[in-house]
């Protein structure tokens, strides 16, 4: 499989190099939906066994990466026509969930580090913007201190970034300026630990977002 290419760095295991090289060949779109994986040419192109491809697939069929089919083996999950909404609404429900936890746990310490994410949100070139915007509110969840709620916040959000590489990539950008606006108002509401003005903030950026892509 020519798109799949060795990742850079060191892994621990086997099964962590190519589960690393899978999902970054899925997530660039260098596997395409529908696309069948074939398990014995995997491990031929990186010179491993299958067992370590098959760990690497139970792993990438557990983020919604591919899918099991009988008869067929794994191919790269596709998205409906109403993925996008779903994903928007999945983001807004999750992250609602983290400011419940949020304002009760975060510390001096995670303000502080959540404004420098925002800094440098409004500091990175329109190319890039969308993954610095992701980093805000990976950051966001981690205040919450809450593993399952980042842990499912960051799989919906993987499916976000294969789906707008798919198919938003080129479609006209988000209001920048407002939604960063919307990030200095989720850091304030949780300086001041109100709950309800955290929770207005996150459901109309969410919406927001899901109407901008979806018209």
């Amino acid at each position: 499989m020519e798109q799949l290419r060795p990742p850079t760095g060191t892994f621990p295991t086997k099964q962590a190099m190519v589960l690393a090289a899978m999902r970054e060949a899925i997530l660039a779109g260098r596997l395409q939906p529908g696309e069948r994986v074939v398990i014995d040419e995997v491990a031929r192109r990186f010179g491993v066994s299958i067992i370590p491809v098959r760990e690497a697939m139970r792993q990438l069929e557990a983020e919604r990466l591919v899918t099991s089919q009988p008869h067929v083996g794994p191919v790269v999950t596709g998205f409906d026509e109403h993925a996008a909404v779903e994903l928007f609404t999945l983001l807004e429900y999750l992250e609602l969930a983290a400011a419940r936890l949020a304002v009760e746990r975060i510390s001096e310490d995670d303000l502080a580090e959540l404004v420098r994410v925002a800094d440098a949100v409004e500091k990175t070139a329109a190319a890039r913007w969308e993954e610095a915007n992701a980093r805000f509110h990976a950051r966001f969840a981690a205040c919450a201190h809450a593993p399952r709620i980042a842990e499912h916040l960051a799989g919906v959000s993987s499916e976000w970034e294969r789906l707008y590489r798919l198919r938003f990539k080129e479609s006209a950008a988000p209001d920048r300026p407002r939604a960063e606006s919307e990030h200095r108002a989720m850091i304030a509401a949780l300086r001041k630990r109100d709950l309800p003005a955290l929770e207005a903030v996150i459901s109309e950026h969410n919406r927001r977002a899901a109407r901008h892509y979806t018209g």
